[in-house]
């Protein structure tokens, strides 16, 4: 090994002789050694002879050109190699060229960052299917009032004097229908059932139930194989399409004062397939049709009952899943769940520039109308301040709302001005205008039910489990025994910008943001005359 390094500044110390040899073996620290000028068998020199230089505005400037790593700059040093005065002029255009082409792209950069873009990425293919919850399931029927339920009520309630046994008929035929709030023609006789709910003393509510009573629907409930008590597990509910009968269905629990309380803890199904969930026989009668009213067009959709499939913290309203179900006909409906979470803070610019929330929290309501965030929640609230703000009433579909928080209903007189504005009220996605304004996000932790019907006619066999003539039967069960846990992040936070700025600033300059530095640890050679010493690359 030689006395002394080819690098530059850089010398070798020798330790003295007469010191003691423990010494030598003594960790040395960092050790800076500059412009040491060192004679074999000589003390250490003096360094305080050497007379400082201090550089000139020039020679730092050669210095910083000629160690940068910026394309061309280096070439305006003073180098061995002569670039010539076009060769400056040419470089002077390239990293003019440069700087543009990046100052487009970190505009670019900026821009989609501020957007505050998210990518959902799957968690996990393999949930357990237990820990999905069961969705809710919500059945309305939407044919006429059969005949045998019309003659029922018909003996036990009082008729007006405007009011002769055959319009009793038809209002007792098509009562929910006239009361729908989203009906889309007119029925005649509205007075005459008016003057029939006065002398009842019925309201809105209490004629529908009379007319479309849960408890006259289900001939038997089973759940996971085994039979229930319907009359426990089906209770009457409120929907978009009138009174409706609900399985698993909590929301009307969660008003006002239950807002912010911890929810009960979900139905779920242990099992998968066909002959696992639910399974609901509807009586026969339920679905009887005449003639005339087959060759009726006076139903608001078509004959049989309406199934959706929800959450069961949603309001079954417009946004629902719907499938129909016919008489003497079995509706399969396979549920596909999948869960999305999204962490609370993400917040992206809307169409009018402004920074808006991806997501709410469900404990983080923002609505005035409801205590849990969803999203088909979100707009019933809208449809609700529209309601109030159009006609100054709720219909009986939002009865628990307007008990709670006192507002008017709307009867049977100020039901018209509810349909007549059924176009602005039936608020199903976004809306901006004079009257109304509206806009909705998902919540953060959502589950979604994809549903897949089969609707198979019924075929009699001698089964004891088999149903009666013109029934019909709905299954709802899981499809898989997994399911998806997808999970949705920011796609340009701040260690995007920071790796995309200095991607392009090495693409279109060479240069970096950050520099390395590479230390090496003390190394003691074999010759114990050398000193130990730390090399310092910056």
């Amino acid at each position: 090994m030689t006395k002394r390094f080819s690098r530059e500044n850089q010398d070798l110390l020798y330790y003295n002789r007469r010191y003691n040899d423990a010494i030598s073996n003594r960790r040395m620290g960092k050790i800076n050694v500059i412009n040491v000028k060192s004679n074999i068998g000589e003390n250490p020199i003096d360094t305080t002879k050497q007379e400082d230089t201090v550089p000139t505005l020039r020679d730092i400037l050669n210095d910083y050109l000629e160690s940068t790593s910026v394309h061309g700059l280096q070439y305006f040093g003073k180098l061995s190699v002569e670039v010539g005065f076009f060769g400056k002029i040419l470089w002077t255009c390239t990293i003019l060229i440069s700087f543009v082409c990046l100052s487009l792209m970190v505009m670019q950069f900026l821009t989609r960052y501020n957007e505050n873009p998210t990518n959902t990425y799957i968690k996990t293919f393999d949930a357990p299917i237990f820990q999905a919850p069961f969705p809710a399931v919500t059945i309305c029927p939407v044919m006429p009032i059969p005949l045998q339920k019309r003659l029922a009520i018909l003996e036990n309630i009082i008729l007006p004097q405007n009011v002769s046994r055959d319009i009793a008929m038809y209002l007792l035929k098509y009562g929910h229908h006239i009361t729908h709030p989203y009906v889309n023609r007119e029925f005649k006789y509205v007075n005459e059932l008016k003057a029939l709910l006065d002398i009842n003393k019925w309201s809105v509510t209490k004629f529908l139930e009379t007319l479309i009573p849960c408890e006259d629907i289900f001939e038997s409930c089973w759940w996971s194989g085994e039979r229930i008590d319907c009359t426990k597990s089906i209770k009457t509910s409120y929907s978009s399409y009138g009174l409706c009968c609900s399985f698993n269905y909590l929301l009307e629990n969660y008003v006002g004062s239950q807002k912010g309380h911890p929810q009960p803890k979900p139905l779920s199904s242990a099992d998968f397939g066909l002959w696992s969930g639910l399974k609901l026989v509807i009586n026969k009668d339920a679905l009887v049709l005449s003639e005339n009213m087959i060759n009726s067009s006076r139903i608001i959709n078509s004959y049989g009952i309406m199934v959706l499939i929800h959450h069961r913290m949603d309001f079954p309203g417009l946004n629902t899943n719907m499938y129909m179900l016919q008489a003497n006909h079995e509706l399969e409906i396979a549920v596909k769940p999948q869960l999305i979470h999204k962490p609370g803070g993400l917040q992206h610019r809307n169409k009018e520039n402004e920074l808006v929330p991806v997501c709410i929290r469900q404990n983080e309501s923002p609505l005035e109308y409801f205590s849990i965030y969803r999203y088909s929640n979100c707009y019933a609230n809208c449809r609700i301040k529209a309601m109030i703000q159009l006609c100054g009433c709720l219909p009986f579909i939002y009865d628990y709302v307007a008990e709670f928080y006192n507002i008017t209903r709307c009867e049977i007189e100020r039901l018209h001005c509810i349909q007549e504005n059924a176009k602005q009220i039936g608020i199903v996605r976004d809306v901006q205008n004079e009257n109304i304004t509206c806009s909705c996000r998902t919540p953060c932790e959502n589950m979604n039910y994809d549903g897949f019907p089969n609707s198979i006619a019924l075929v009699q066999t001698s089964s004891p489990r088999n149903v009666s003539d013109q029934a019909a039967v709905i299954k709802v069960y899981m499809q898989s025994q997994i399911f998806q846990i997808l999970v949705t992040l920011s796609a340009a936070d701040e260690t995007y910008l920071l790796a995309s700025v200095g991607g392009i600033f090495s693409l279109f300059l060479g240069c970096r943001l950050l520099r390395g530095r590479v230390e090496t640890q003390p190394q003691q050679t074999s010759d114990k005359n050398f000193v130990n010493y730390r090399r310092q690359v910056y």
